[in-house]
């Protein structure tokens, strides 16, 4: 038998090989110093891939992005429903009936109530409570996304970091949403090479030779890792475009996240859709990048088998914005059992740990009818007296230690070492603006080759707009009687090609939202965005405008001149353009 060899990684990840038994890969705790065995991570059929980037990383001069996130007393409070919603347009000028409001606050609904929790690098903490319970809310707080909530109060760090400071790395701070949001014309292939295209490290790892190979290599990984990679050529699509499965554009939205290169990562619900292998998968994926990785994973679910339950290192249940439970993931049964719940044999234990918040779901052991806790309240006061919870709180110190002090400047230097020399020292994006601005173009083309039905369409109708508008005009005298005859003929030319342009604002809105999550991801400046659309459009429009534009002119029979004609050209093509600009934003 070959003698074991153990190696330390800058990372504080301690990989363990043995010639006759599958590698083990043990977690530093970076406040103990102990080690601890990452439960099942090497299931995955790609942890030697992932071992292997890293490993070539870390010999090109990358540095660990080990952040982790801690949070204390955290209390979120919103406008309750009926404070947010007027009856009607008219009761928004309700002069007395707001005057009388204004003299006292709008009704507040708590949705996360003194929470608090560590997540250090190379763990993963699971969230769990009802629909409703805060978990998507404490999600976003802890992937650092505060907008539209009417009070945040506590404490979070990222790192040693304040939520003010890792603004500046929101692409660092990342989370995966319940919503699959896509271009659904784009393809699964293209949708990411365009996310590959935007996280491209300015340094690259030893032995890429360009920057495309080393896209191409993370593309096809991240592909691979899900069991996508027969989808490359097939359209996203959603409700009304046919295109990959509910279950496998789940998995889209997922390596697109993942293509982030993020530090945090926040899972909102994400194996929902997916079939149990699926979900397992996933799991285990993240488990083993977590692990070698250093991130710090949050995940949220709503149905967890026992096999996805077994991969976390810590468990968190929430009832009510309340936080009954928060610790290590094998002490949480057993926590529960002595409250008087009952777990059947056989359980989902995250099942069983969600039923303890449902009167009806819940069993009570014999014996426990008169004194087992009836609520959240009662349930955390227990909580708050055991042992767990003091174990748990002196992690709360992490922040201010001088691991997570060197580890969040490994982070600040890592990040600034993949940023191209041409971005801003407090810029969050990875690549140029130029290049930016160059993936745009790109994916707005495939976005509208993508549905060529409705582009040729659109073309074919202007060009039979023309000849019905041109015939109708057609050879206007040159006298006074056909002044208005060619006045309303140049009328219809501008008028016709801005109402063309309504189109624009369908596809506005349906962009927004995959704008909102691209910018989330620190893919690219919204600037980018719009310079791309108009570059985009302008060929198009130049192609529709001349098209329209001769067969009227020579039509309605305007006066046959060079200087004229491309005066009456020129006209119509910026009134089109910016009538596109304007239904675009």
């Amino acid at each position: 038998m070959a003698t074991p060899k153990a190696a330390l990684s800058s990372e504080g990840v301690f990989i363990h090989n043995d010639t006759d038994s599958a590698a083990t890969v043990f977690v530093n705790d970076p406040a103990s110093g102990e080690k601890k065995t990452s439960t099942n991570s090497n299931d995955w059929s790609l942890m030697p891939k992932v071992k292997e980037i890293h490993e070539r990383e870390i010999e090109a001069g990358f540095k660990g992005r080990e952040l982790g996130v801690t949070w204390k007393n955290l209390t979120v409070e919103a406008l309750s429903a009926d404070a947010a919603i007027n009856e009607n347009v008219l009761s928004q000028f309700n002069i007395p009936r707001l005057v009388k409001e204004g003299r006292r606050k709008p009704p507040l609904k708590t949705i996360l109530d003194n929470t608090h929790g560590c997540v250090k690098p190379g763990e993963m903490l699971l969230v769990l409570g009802r629909p409703g319970s805060g978990c998507t809310t404490l999600l976003k707080m802890l992937s650092n996304h505060r907008a539209g909530y009417a009070s945040v109060n506590g404490e979070v760090k990222f790192g040693s970091m304040t939520p003010e400071e890792a603004a500046r790395y929101h692409g660092q701070i990342v989370m995966n949403t319940e919503e699959e949001l896509f271009f659904p014309t784009l393809t699964v292939g293209e949708t990411m090479d365009f996310a590959t295209k935007l996280k491209i490290p300015f340094h690259l790892p030893k032995g890429t030779q360009s920057r495309e190979e080393y896209r191409l290599e993370t593309k096809e990984f991240l592909l691979e890792s899900m069991g996508i990679s027969h989808t490359r050529d097939t359209k996203v699509g959603n409700e009304f475009v046919r295109g990959v499965s509910g279950g496998e554009r789940k998995r889209v939205s997922i390596i697109e996240c993942l293509a982030t290169r993020g530090s945090v990562f926040c899972w909102d619900n994400s194996t929902r859709g997916l079939d149990a292998s699926t979900a397992l998968e996933w799991t285990k994926a993240i488990r083993a990048m977590t692990d070698v990785l250093g991130l710090a994973s949050i995940v949220s679910l709503y149905q967890a088998g026992n096999g996805i339950y077994d991969l976390f290192d810590k468990v968190l249940v929430l009832d009510e914005g309340k936080e009954i439970y928060y610790g290590p993931m094998k002490e949480a049964r057993p926590f529960m059992e002595n409250l008087g719940f009952v777990c059947r044999e056989g359980a989902n234990v995250a099942d069983y740990l969600t039923g303890v918040t449902v009167p009806t779901e819940r069993q009570i052991r014999e014996g426990y009818e008169s004194k087992f806790p009836r609520n959240a309240d009662q349930i955390r006061s227990e909580y708050e007296r055991s042992d767990i919870f003091t174990r748990m709180t002196s992690e709360y110190n992490y922040p201010t230690t001088e691991v997570a002090t060197s580890r969040t400047e490994y982070f600040k230097e890592s990040v600034a070492f993949e940023k191209d020399k041409r971005q801003s020292k407090n810029s969050p994006f990875t690549v140029s603006f130029p290049d930016q601005v160059k993936a745009c173009v790109v994916r707005q083309y495939e976005i509208l080759w993508g549905d060529k039905a409705t582009f040729f369409i659109k073309q074919i109708s202007t060009v039979a707009q023309a000849l019905i508008s041109g015939s109708l005009f057609y050879n206007a005298p040159d006298n006074s009687s056909g002044l208005f005859v060619k006045s309303g003929a140049l009328f219809f030319s501008l008028l016709y090609n801005s109402l063309l342009s309504m189109s624009e604002v369908t596809d506005s809105f349906h962009g927004r939202p995959v704008l909102v999550k691209h910018k989330s991801f620190a893919f690219f400046h919204p600037a980018a965005f719009c310079i791309a659309q108009v570059a985009a459009d302008i060929p198009i429009i130049l192609i529709q405008v001349s098209l329209f534009s001769i067969i009227v002119y020579f039509m309605v029979g305007l006066t046959m001149d060079a200087g004229l004609f491309f005066t009456y050209w020129i006209i119509i093509f910026s009134t089109t353009i910016v009538s596109i600009a304007q239904f675009q934003r």
